[in-house]
């Protein structure tokens, strides 16, 4: 046995360097193996037919054995590579493999000399695999050249070899780590700056949630990401006691009878908790699911859920529990402005309703008339085709269309009988006068054409400016039609309400002249039983303040 310096060891091993160091080996002509320290081979030379069966004889894998037993167990056992000599001719290198300081077994290269192919021991082993002795000599002559003087020098090889390969292993490793931190950073600003180009649209809160959660699951390895804003937190928003979920999951109820309960526990300082278990049920999957709480004001008003990792670490990291908080701070951020958004956009609704209310308070032949208007424009809007959306902005059009009657002299406005020509170009300024007044406001931006341009013709006839057809904005098309829908329904001081028959009538009759014909055409199929319902609770309201007056 030739003792190997000490110096030399394998102090570490991974996959990768150990599979490529088995192969360059195998092309050397060094067979490898890889044993455990009472001598069990756990992996055998990939070599096929018929050297393969030759390798895995019983008489080579018993040698080889016997050579790791004496390393690790008998007389002179040792932690540092050896060399044995299995049979003249050929030897074994013994390399120990370790992981941090214990020895978990060896890896063991089979070198051979011409010597060693004429041995008895290589005729037996050939024999023990049943296969022909002078075939297998012929086959293995071309990797026979190792010597015992060259044992030395092969084995240090194999040393440095593998040290450099775990050395390339670890700096791959290394390089993987960092590419992999600047993916997270990447994905996190990515993340964080979606979220921040969404913050602006404070119309629908639930839309960003929905955004949010589905940009954080995209991000993070969970197989699901939602929230939860517990009743009265965010008033005005619309998201209150609303659960989202974006990815699969079965908890879904579960979360929706315990969140209300959680946010009760979350503590605004120590933010994030970590459950594994809910209403007493162990959680599925990786059994872990992140809270973390959506503040605002300081206290929780909802939670950021995430659930279900996977991946390498299906335990939530450090990276998960920061990206959450980053984008948990996004949506109380959000959700403060839209509730501020939709304070002041009530007050500015309520300010124009009780505006329009007083406007047509003035005359007791039109009171009512404008919520009248706004619930026939929203009406056609919607059968036109509009969004929701879209018809609740004519509705507010068709609520404030009146507004610039503010600027008409009240003795016109209630004047009984037909107006003077001078009078009625007084009216006529009521359009552009309530354009005036709604531009400034940022929340009438969309409105203002069909408060301009509702008493415009299709024919070009109206005014203020005569424009004609498909020039006439689409909303103040509407508003013309429910306008003066209403007008002929309702009792004025020149002339009684006509009978809804007539007023259809005459509608269709005005289709291509004073209304666009396709509105009209729809128009007069609407179903006006919530029309009907609304004028007799404005006709109860008359009835009641004419009361308390007298």
């Amino acid at each position: 046995m030739i003792p190997a310096p000490p110096r030399l060891s394998i102090t570490d091993h991974r996959g990768q360097a150990i599979r490529t160091l088995r192969e360059r080996c195998l092309t050397l002509g060094v067979p490898t193996w890889r044993c455990d320290n009472a001598g069990l081979i756990v992996s055998d030379p990939e070599q096929g037919a018929p050297v393969g069966l030759l390798w895995g004889s019983r008489s080579i894998t018993g040698m080889i054995s016997a050579a790791v037993r004496e390393a690790s167990i008998g007389p002179g056992a040792t932690d540092h590579p050896r060399i044995t000599e299995l049979f003249s001719g050929c030897w074994a290198i013994l390399l120990p493999e370790r992981r941090r300081r214990d020895r978990t077994g060896w890896l063991v290269g089979l070198a051979l000399s011409v010597q060693g192919l004429n041995a008895a021991e290589f005729d037996n082993a050939c024999q023990s695999a049943a296969l022909d002795v002078h075939a297998m000599r012929r086959v293995l002559t071309p990797h026979a050249k190792y010597t015992h003087a060259s044992m030395d020098a092969l084995r240090d090889a194999m040393l440095w070899m593998v040290q450099d390969l775990l050395h390339v292993e670890e700096s791959d490793q290394t390089v993987s780590g960092f590419t992999r931190q600047l993916s997270d950073c990447f994905e996190t600003i990515d993340l964080l700056y979606a979220l921040g180009r969404s913050m602006n649209e404070l119309t629908h809160p639930d839309q960003f949630v929905e955004h949010l959660c589905r940009r954080v699951r995209d991000t993070l390895n969970f197989g699901f990401v939602g929230s939860y804003f517990a009743a009265g937190g965010a008033p005005g928003a619309g998201i209150d006691g609303a659960l989202t979920i974006q990815g699969d999951t079965g908890l879904r109820r579960l979360l929706q009878a315990e969140l209300p309960r959680l946010i009760q526990r979350l503590d605004p300082d120590e933010g994030r908790l970590i459950l594994t278990e809910l209403c007493g049920t162990p959680i599925p999957g990786a059994g872990q699911v992140l809270m973390h709480p959506v503040l605002r004001a300081g206290r929780p008003i909802g939670v950021l859920i995430a659930g279900d990792k996977h991946g390498d670490d299906p335990q939530v990291s450090s990276y998960d529990i920061q990206l959450l908080e980053a984008a948990a701070g996004y949506a109380g951020a959000f959700i403060d402005n839209a509730v501020l958004y939709a304070q002041q956009k009530a007050l500015s609704m309520g300010t124009l309703e009780t505006l329009s209310a007083a406007i047509d308070a003035k005359d007791r032949y039109t009171c009512g008339h404008s919520q009248r208007v706004a619930l026939l424009s929203r009406q056609l809007a919607l059968a036109a085709g509009m969004s929701e959306e879209q018809a609740e902005r004519v509705r507010v059009a068709g609520l404030v269309h009146d507004i610039g009657k503010i600027g008409v002299p009240e003795a016109v406005l209630t004047k009984s009988g037909r107006l003077t020509d001078t009078e009625f170009d007084a009216i006529k300024k009521h359009p552009e006068i309530g354009h005036r007044i709604l531009k400034d406001l940022p929340l009438m931006a969309d409105v203002l054409p069909g408060v301009l341009h509702h008493h415009e013709r299709w024919d070009g006839r109206g005014y203020p400016h005569k424009i004609a057809g498909e020039a006439i904005p689409m909303l103040a098309r509407i508003i013309a039609l429910a306008d003066t829908f209403d007008a002929m329904s309702s009792n004025r001081s020149y002339r009684s309400a006509m009978p809804r028959a007539h007023v259809l009538i005459e509608i269709q009759k005005c289709a291509g002249t004073q209304f666009d014909p396709a509105l009209a055409k729809l128009f007069v199929t609407l179903d006006l039983s919530a029309y009907d319902a609304l004028v007799q609770s404005h006709q109860i309201a008359e009835t009641a303040a004419a009361a308390a007056a007298a």
